[in-house]
């Protein structure tokens, strides 16, 4: 146990009499010979909800969540979420060239990116952003100091931790941000400048898994990629009585349900291995959600955000529970599960991933909004997780499941059951699968090389607010 002593006088001046020794360590750890409160620096604005006004296309208001932003490498918007053209946002929270945008909550709290990706955007409410008082203020060398892993470490030494982690409005006024010159930061910049430019060429290089998976299927199966997204794309669509009726089971007339169809009907045109995925189906079965904490328990849940677009199922981001049932046993993960998302939005429905338990793995069940599927030996799961999470699988799944909005929608057994793909021998399966896992090891590779350089902007930072 550590134990701080601290006087009541001092844990007195605190709004919330602060009791935690992380806390107190923190405050006693950070030290700078010149530094000004946040609040002294920088207008502090809070973010909104905005679920109701998500767009499915690309449009010019990027939604900024706590996941779009990168402790390194501030903020991307592969992956990011859009809203409506239409919609309204209060001018503050319309996000400006020189704001940076800081992440207020859950396990990676304290990420810190440049607004300039996301310009005209806006935030959510678990961000806020950081809007500098003066013109003269360096905001990417500012940028870069909360990048460091001295900031990271000292906002997460802020944090409480009563239940999810969350950094409080007064935590946040009250940072301590050193004072520099502005000839130094300028100088720590155009050393920095050069670094970077050696991590964009690399970062150039890098491709998403997803992008990864494209490439090697539609190599290996000879697919137009190009004409696939250009159907997937199209805003018009073409169908016969016959084709509306043809192997239309539940009667869908909808334009998403067709388009999921054409998608199908062109893959299989373009090779010829494609097979349904009923006949190698063994058991389909929802998951279980029992009431949580997010502290402790007898076994950890995980959430639908544990499937990845990578296969890899995660399991660093858990809840807990106690709540027993008779047959919980039949929920629990064991290594080489399948999984897909029953339920998430149009682009993440269906998202596949593939279950990797130790030894040390603790007891761990699934959730009701992911399906665990179990095929016939004759089919390699980690192969399969790549075709769903291809653009082979998520052109159709995005059209073919069901749901009132673009926020929610579910996939059934059905659905799954119909899915068309490229399927040859299972020692082909596997091949193919090495060949994917070699693209992206040598995408580890760059990313470990760009990391050494990052560490090195890190070094240049904290030399200059010495």
């Amino acid at each position: 146990m550590k134990i701080k002593h601290k006087e009541f006088q001092d844990i007195g001046k605190h709004p919330f009499n602060r009791l935690d020794y992380k806390y107190w360590d923190t405050q006693d750890t950070i030290h700078f010979s010149n530094y000004r409160l946040l609040k002294e620096l920088f207008f502090v604005i809070h973010g909104s909800v905005q679920t109701n006004k998500y767009s499915t296309d690309v449009t010019s208001v990027p939604y900024i969540r706590i996941g779009d932003i990168d402790y390194k490498f501030g903020i991307s918007l592969e992956g990011a979420i859009y809203l409506d053209e239409n919609v309204i946002i209060p001018e503050e929270k319309v996000i400006q060239e020189r704001d940076l945008i800081l992440a207020t909550i859950g396990a990676t709290v304290g990420k810190v990116g440049s607004g300039k990706p996301a310009m005209g955007g806006t935030h959510s409410n678990n961000t806020v952003i950081f809007r500098p008082k003066m013109e003269t203020m360096n905001m990417a060398f500012y940028e870069k100091l909360f990048q460091t892993d001295l900031f990271i470490n000292y906002i997460f030494g802020l944090v409480a931790q009563k239940a999810q982690p969350n950094l409080q409005p007064y935590e946040i006024d009250n940072i301590k941000i050193p004072v520099i010159s502005i000839k130094k930061a300028e100088t720590a910049m155009g050393l920095v400048s050069d670094i970077e430019t050696k991590i964009q060429n690399l970062k150039e290089q890098i491709r998403s898994p997803r992008e990864l998976m494209d490439l090697v299927f539609s190599r290996e199966f000879h697919i137009d990629i190009v004409k696939m997204q250009e159907l997937e794309a199209s805003k018009t669509l073409s169908v016969s009585v016959h084709s509306l009726l043809s192997g239309n089971y539940n009667l869908r007339f909808s334009s998403r349900w067709n388009k999921a169809v054409i998608l199908q009907n062109e893959l299989q045109m373009q090779t010829k291995e494609c097979k349904k995925l009923n006949p190698f189906i063994l058991e389909t079965k929802n998951g279980w959600s029992p009431l949580c904490n997010e502290e402790d328990g007898d076994f950890q849940v995980l959430g639908v955000d544990a499937i990845n677009a990578d296969t890899n199922l995660s399991f660093d981001n858990p809840k807990f529970s106690s709540v027993k049932r008779n047959n919980l046993d039949e929920y629990q993960i064991k290594d080489g599960d399948f999984f897909v998302s029953r339920g998430n939005t149009v682009d993440l429905v269906s998202l596949a991933s593939v279950a990797k338990v130790t030894g040390e793995t603790p007891y761990t069940i699934f959730p009701d909004l992911m399906i665990r599927v179990k095929f016939s030996d004759t089919i390699d799961v980690n192969y399969l997780a790549y075709i769903f999470n291809s653009f082979i699988g998520r052109f159709y799944f995005k059209y073919a499941t069901k749901g009132k909005n673009q926020t929610m929608v579910k996939v059934t057994p059905k659905e799954l059951g119909e899915f068309i793909f490229p399927c040859p021998g299972k020692k082909e399966q596997q091949r193919i699968v090495r060949e994917i896992r070699e693209e992206i090891a040598k995408q580890g590779r760059m990313k470990e090389e760009i990391l050494k350089l990052r560490q090195q902007i890190d070094e240049i930072i904290l030399q200059a607010i010495k």
